[in-house]
């Protein structure tokens, strides 16, 4: 049984729009979700195949390399901005191997099944996690073909026009039972291009820790992982660590988790691993204000991380409470603050344009960035994705998306949603306005310039300038 693992092609208009500007900042990095998947399904005895064409694979190549290899059965991950492309790969193989078993998985499939099922002609899909249910479900396609695919739990299937759910499998409680990322099956590390000013070292290394968010932020999809905070032992996260470095030749490591540090117990425990096995390698993470103390910064900062990227949304308490953030602009300054006294670079997310929204609203956030004097700030569109909470709302108002059109957060020129009382125009150059007030002022300029310690990191601020100046 040859399985297929597909990440489908790029589509720039799709997914990012044709701006040089957001192609110079693109983070394309390895498709650990299907690496996973593959691990498993490898483990199970199944010969499986990659095909991350996020790297350039056009679908006419990937079509002839389906051809050529004839799997059994074809795995297509996709989010909602990928989503379009996602079909049309289901669509080709349909023509192409008309008896392989076609299987839809990703964030986008679980969060709105049946609108993906009915779309495209999928013989199933997996939703929520999927090392488990997707082995399962070839392991029965094997030896029952398409009859009685009810007896999977975690899928979605066709009967017919109706599309059917075998409910949700329960999320996977051991994180260290899973086998590593099978990233021998994904193009060399060296391939991939990270968010430029996001990395000192490439190749770069990423890597999960953690899955499930337990908070309510109602512009964040939690179906795929749930709520329920569940953590890999340190020992487990380092042993994957040292497989990046000494296997596949990582030189620095992002921890890809919403939040690394919600365990502090955990935090130290993988500081002191990182000394205890002598790693001397940069490190990056994702968090939140509110999962932070000085103290763990500065233990952070003395086992090899160099940066953290903060989700800290708005500059407003008032639009903190409407996104129901949990922190306040005082959580904000406290962490940022901590942060650079340990000596820590800060990269800050901003989703701006949330019902509620208002210009003023707008410059309180741009001008918040500025007095904090983080790093690097990320001024996203928001994009009302299927399975938040504010998608249900708006389409509850009778708001309807058109998901064929831009719905990547970088494209200011395609907006699925303006904030009532600002026109699209004035929204989206504001968008435009925050990052060339931000980025193009002459202290912060010299401050990057005086801060940069690598030929990567020089490419890589040079990169990010040019994307500022060709913003539209």
């Amino acid at each position: 049984m040859k399985i297929a693992l597909v990440d489908p092609p790029f589509e720039e208009e799709l997914s990012v729009g044709g701006s040089k500007s957001i192609q110079r900042v693109l983070n394309v990095i390895p498709a650990l979700g299907l690496a996973y998947v593959a691990a498993s399904a490898e483990k199970a005895g199944y010969e499986v195949r990659i095909f991350d064409c996020t790297l350039g694979m056009s679908h006419a190549g990937l079509a002839e390399a389906l051809k050529r290899e004839r799997p059994d059965v074809v795995g297509i991950t996709g989010t909602t901005p990928s989503s379009i492309s996602m079909y049309r790969v289901a669509s080709d193989v349909r023509s192409l191997l008309p008896d392989a078993f076609i299987v839809a998985g990703g964030a986008h499939l679980t969060a709105v099944p049946d609108e993906v099922m009915k779309s495209a002609t999928f013989d199933a899909g997996v939703v929520g996690e999927g090392e488990v249910t997707f082995v399962e479900l070839v392991r029965h396609f094997e030896e029952h073909g398409r009859r009685n695919l009810g007896d999977v739990q975690g899928i979605v299937f066709r009967d017919g026009e109706r599309v059917l759910s075998t409910g949700r499998r329960p999320f996977i409680k051991d994180l260290d039972s899973l086998p590593f990322p099978a990233r021998h099956l994904l193009p060399p590390l060296s391939a991939y291009r990270p968010t430029p000013a996001s990395y000192r070292k490439l190749p770069l290394g990423v890597m999960i820790t953690s899955r499930g968010c337990p908070f309510q932020c109602t512009f964040c999809d939690r179906s795929v992982f749930g709520t329920t905070y569940r953590v890999r032992s340190a020992k487990n996260v380092m042993d994957e660590v040292e497989e990046l470095i000494g296997r596949y030749g990582a030189r620095e490591i992002r921890f890809f988790d919403d939040t690394l540090t919600m365990n502090k117990k955990r935090v130290f425990e993988i500081c002191d691993e990182f000394d205890r096995r002598k790693i001397r390698v940069p490190w990056t993470c994702l968090t939140r204000v509110s999962a932070v103390t000085p103290e763990m910064l500065k233990r952070m900062k003395q086992a090899g991380c160099w940066q953290v990227l903060y989700g800290l949304e708005s500059g407003d308490d008032r639009m903190l409470k409407l996104l129901s953030k949990g922190i306040t602009v005082k959580h904000s300054e406290d962490a940022t603050r901590w942060a650079r006294e340990a000596g820590l670079s800060v990269r800050a997310d901003f989703i701006v344009g949330t019902p509620g929204e208002t210009i003023e609203s707008m410059e309180k956030t741009l001008e918040f960035a500025k007095r904090l004097r983080v790093d690097y700030a990320h001024f996203n569109k928001f994009v009302p994705f299927p399975g938040t909470e504010l998608y249900d709302a708006l389409t509850a108002r009778g708001y309807r998306f058109d998901f064929t059109k831009s719905s990547s957060i970088l494209d200011h020129s395609a907006l699925l949603y303006v904030p009532e009382g600002i026109d699209a125009l004035t929204y989206s150059k504001y968008l435009d306005h925050m990052y060339r007030s931000f980025y193009l002022r002459p202290s912060y300029i010299l401050r990057r310039l005086f801060s940069i310690k690598s030929f990567a990191q020089l490419k890589g601020q040079i990169n990010g300038f040019f994307a500022i100046f060709e913003l539209k």
